[in-house]
């Protein structure tokens, strides 16, 4: 089988553009989601989807989250309400949810609380479980008439299977089934019955993927596709391989004939010069362009869902939740910058010493994000394990443009490897972030 040529994107490339083009918006988890590449060696597929579309025609708004279910998502305030307000009339919107409904193992987080209170239990601070039959198939319902009264088009996209092989194939779990006991808790078949019932184009990414990683086998897949250190999230070679099978599958769709004019599969060779290119560009821009130098202390402008103690911070509760391996969108340390309307920026360099205070699963990612909606979400650096104790000194040398008039959102997401259950006593501790760079003449 012919390799795909894989190429790398900067966090330029991702600085929202305004016009009239139609877009298409994906919202999902961290298999989707963008990353900048000196961050982190994750890469989402919606990160590539842009070239393989007409790019006269469409704008890829890859609105993907680490972290998210299909319920928070829709919950919290700058992700499904953002992204309502970025839509438009003729728009088109890809759904894919289901790796993080699974916490719960298939049970929704809410009646395992009711029960595990009934019994006298501590209750479960992982809100994002979802039932599959019942409020996964709820959510998904929000979205697609949500986006049906705003005149976009709806499609519901299944999700990336995980490289869970035995004897080179992928398991149950790894398929998003986790039936138990002649109960039946298959996300698939939940979410094409979602759509069967609404009519609404049904892409089943889950299927297209099983074939793709069982034909290049265990091997293959885990040092080219999930060369991230887990069996969920892809690096470089499988998001470009995902985002191809999602070109695939709309340009196969009879459901999406109004979309296949717009969608293109020009030479490999040609869309990776092409965003190759972009990136050089925009690099030697942001560089080379002509500015007064700063340098700025930030300080914290809000605290989610976390408690700060003397520059320290743990959740409300004192408790890291359970089985969490990626961040959660709605718990965040933010800081802002003061908006320039006449005058755009470029951050050059970013500083953060942090430290993981009472064990060594602390994991952080740090993201960026524009105005109050949070668009064009990127994460900028990731760590998931820092020594316990011990201080580090994140050093930022990635160019952010910040155009005039925008206002950039920094976030720093923490959670805990648990080891199965939640952890108390331990908290990320953060020194001053301090920025350089140039204001735009």
């Amino acid at each position: 089988m012919r390799k795909i040529i894989l190429f790398t994107l900067c966090s330029l490339c991702f600085v929202p553009v305004f016009g009239a083009k139609r877009k298409v918006h994906t919202i999902g988890d961290s298999t989707m989601s963008s990353y900048q590449p000196a961050a982190t060696p994750k890469r989402g597929w919606g990160m590539y989807l842009q070239a393989f579309f007409n790019a006269d025609s469409i704008e890829v708004n890859n609105r993907g989250k680490s972290g998210a279910s299909s319920r928070t998502f829709y919950e919290t305030e700058n992700l499904w309400p953002s992204v309502k307000k970025q839509m438009m009339a003729g728009d088109y919107l890809i759904i894919q949810f289901a790796h993080n409904d699974e916490k719960c193992k298939g049970e929704d987080v809410y009646e395992q609380n009711a029960k595990l209170r009934a019994e006298g239990k501590d209750t479960l601070t992982d809100m994002r479980g979802t039932e599959p039959n019942t409020t996964y198939k709820d959510y998904l319902r929000k979205y697609v008439n949500e986006a049906r009264e705003m005149e976009v088009t709806p499609i519901l996209m299944s999700p990336v299977c995980r490289a869970y092989f035995k004897e080179g194939k992928i398991n149950a779990e790894g398929r998003h089934d986790l039936s138990k006991d002649s109960v039946d808790k298959n996300y698939v078949r939940c979410m094409r019955e979602v759509a069967e019932e609404l009519n609404v184009p049904f892409l089943d990414m889950t299927a297209r993927s099983i074939e793709q990683f069982e034909t290049m086998g265990q091997e293959y897949c885990m040092e080219h596709y999930f060369n991230c250190g887990d069996k969920t999230h892809t690096g470089q070679e499988g998001g470009m391989v995902v985002a191809h099978l999602a070109y695939r599958l709309i340009a196969n769709s009879p459901d999406l004939a109004e979309l296949h004019h717009l969608v293109s599969l020009p030479p490999v060779e040609q869309y990776a010069a092409y965003v190759r290119n972009i990136e050089e560009q925009g690099k030697k821009a942001a560089f080379e362009a002509k500015g007064k130098p700063f340098a700025k202390t930030l300080t914290t402008t809000k605290i989610q869902n976390l408690k700060a103690e003397n520059g320290a911070y743990m959740p409300a509760d004192g408790l890291w939740p359970a089985g969490e391996i990626d961040e959660v969108a709605n718990r965040y340390i933010e800081y802002t910058l003061p908006v320039d309307k006449k005058k755009g920026l470029v951050i050059e360099t970013l500083y953060l010493p942090v430290r993981g205070k009472g064990g060594d699963g602390m994991n952080i990612h740090i993201n960026y994000g524009f105005g109050e909606q949070f668009r064009g979400v990127t994460t900028i650096y990731e760590n998931t394990a820092l020594p316990k104790n011990q201080w580090i000194e994140v050093k930022l040398e990635q160019p952010i443009l910040v155009p005039a008039g925008e206002k950039i959102y920094i976030r720093v997401l923490p959670w805990y490897d648990s080891n199965g259950k939640p952890q108390k006593g331990k908290k990320l501790e953060l020194g001053e972030l301090r920025i350089t760079g140039k204001k735009l003449l």
